[in-house]
């Protein structure tokens, strides 16, 4: 018997559960998801050994555990659980707060019955409002004696409801207090039911540095820019900045944080070109088509992801990482350790900054917009390691306003809008005496005159890019000619013409275009964009 009892203790002391909680140490941030490193010390016995690893993220890949142990210890399984029960229990910070709300409530509660029956008594005394015929005083006297009684009773049932309404107010917004920071306490209360049963094996009894790392997805980063020029005699200066988020439940504290330019896909197969058929046209179904693009848009609503306008936020400009440029991402260290608290306000940091030559130029499109814009032109920027995002414009110090870097554009010259320049004027206009519409026998011509006026108010010379276009024929039937262009570029292509002029500080130009349109006299033409 003595020898089963030991048998007994020994297995229910090996059989004992070990739970334990990570520290976050390390995260590397992508640009939708993030790797997480922690670690954790735990007590081994020698043998098995069952350690629960509790309050994990509830957004974490279950295929990306990654479990480092030390020399003498095995892990033999792991299996990923969810515990549904383990915030039916309240923190510490609730616990005080829901017993200060119950002390706050009870004397609410007191109140109300002390005011209910002071306004019970008052309609008593309402109902009972007579003079008594019984009585031998005189129905003067009576009634002398019972306006003396309600106008004192009154009084005082009044002033002691006000003062007791008094108190329950300030209660009430106690209790409203208090009810506010508890849905603040449950907000950032750890709500992460993810857990981890490891099985390790101990060769002895020994004290073990415990790492798990594991990807999440409700955290990641997104590129944006500051694109700062002085003038348009120096080099265009571009910060590289963050905006970093985590949403895991999970806060990390001091931690080691890298950024990088990758971006984690599910899907790694490579493309498969399947084969190409043409068959007879029929005509489509309107109903299979309209259910087609309703699935087509409840997909792209579930996939978008919707970025909030942000505003211009003022920080350090000192770049706080470190870069280095792998084969496939480009990896930012910060040199500083981070705290970034799950559910608050998105961080910024700036990760890098580089002085790069650019070519100032002015460009307009006065058919579009009668304002002239300065663009800088940024030559070799595949090597400047830049990822789609939005930037914010500075010139001269002053905050011009916003645009978009597209990391995908194939020219060579990176084009970047620095913002319209208002002394520079110009203007479109139709020469209306040069613009005329003749017939003769079977066809029509059309012939249309304009002038782009532009004059240089600044006190600099100026490149100016004048931007504009002859319509296109898509039909054999209409020709268009070009008549006057003057020293303009045109694209054939695309109807598009160029002019570059160089206008000195204080002087005008003007431009000549037009061109010719024929077609048959019994046809119809429009003119559009698509």
């Amino acid at each position: 018997m003595k020898y089963f009892l030991i048998l007994l203790t020994v297995s229910l002391f090996k059989s004992q559960e070990i739970k334990k909680e990570i520290d976050v140490k390390q995260a590397t941030l992508f640009l939708q998801g993030a790797k997480v490193f922690g670690s954790t010390s735990i007590s081994l016995q020698k043998g098995k050994n069952t350690v629960r690893i509790m309050s994990l993220p509830n957004d974490i890949d279950e295929n990306t555990y990654k479990i480092n142990l030390e020399k003498n210890t095995t892990l033999l399984s792991i299996t990923p659980q969810s515990n549904y029960l383990k915030n039916d229990e309240m923190s510490e910070g609730e616990k005080k707060l829901e017993d200060e709300r119950k002390k706050l409530q009870r004397q609410v509660s007191l109140l109300n019955i002390q005011i209910k029956n002071l306004t019970g008594e008052q309609n008593i005394i309402n109902d009972n409002l007579k003079v008594s015929t019984n009585d031998k005083s005189t129905p003067q006297d009576q009634l002398i004696k019972l306006t003396e009684f309600y106008r004192k009773r009154m009084l005082e049932i009044d002033n002691q409801v006000f003062l007791l309404n008094e108190q329950k107010s300030g209660f009430d917004e106690s209790i409203a207090k208090i009810n506010k920071q508890f849905t603040e306490e449950q907000t950032h209360k750890n709500q992460n039911k993810k857990e981890l049963l490891l099985e390790i094996l101990a060769d002895r009894e020994m004290n073990i540095n415990l790492g798990i790392s594991y990807i999440v997805s409700n955290a990641g980063w997104v590129p944006s820019y500051d694109l700062r020029a002085e003038s348009t005699k120096k080099p265009l200066e571009i910060a590289y900045k963050g905006k970093i988020y985590q949403k895991t439940g999970q806060d990390w504290n001091n931690v080691k944080l890298f950024v990088s330019t990758y971006r984690p896909s599910y899907n790694q197969n490579r493309p498969i070109l399947s084969p190409l058929y043409v068959a007879e046209y029929t005509a489509y179904d309107s109903q299979k088509e309209l259910a087609g693009y309703s699935m087509k848009a409840k997909a792209d609503m579930t996939n978008a992801y919707q970025m909030r306008a942000e505003q211009v936020v003022p920080i350090s400009q000192v770049p706080i990482a470190t870069v280095s440029d792998n084969q496939m991402n480009v990896m930012y260290e910060l040199k500083f350790n981070q705290t970034i608290v799950s559910q608050e306000k998105e961080q910024y940091v700036i990760l890098d900054k580089k002085e790069v030559n650019a070519t100032y130029k002015y460009h307009t499109v006065s058919k579009l917009n009668n304002q002239v814009f300065l663009m800088a032109f940024v030559k070799n920027w595949q090597n400047l390691n830049l990822i789609s995002g939005e930037a914010n414009i500075y010139f001269e110090d002053n905050y011009i306003g916003k645009t978009n870097i597209t990391s995908n554009y194939i020219k060579d010259e990176f084009p970047i809008s620095l913002g319209a320049d208002e002394r520079i004027t110009v203007k479109r206009i139709k020469v209306e005496d040069k613009t005329s519409q003749k017939t003769l026998n079977s066809n029509k011509w059309e012939t249309e005159s304009y002038q782009i006026h532009v004059r240089n108010n600044t006190k600099e010379n100026i490149d100016l890019e004048i931007l504009d276009q002859l319509p296109i024929s898509e039909n054999s039937k209409i020709s268009v000619k070009s008549l006057e262009i003057g020293n303009g570029n045109l694209d054939e292509k695309t109807g598009s013409i160029l002019w570059n002029r160089k206008i000195n500080s204080g002087n005008s130009d003007i431009i000549n275009f037009s061109f010719e349109v024929k077609y048959p006299k019994d046809m119809q033409v429009q003119y559009y964009s698509r």
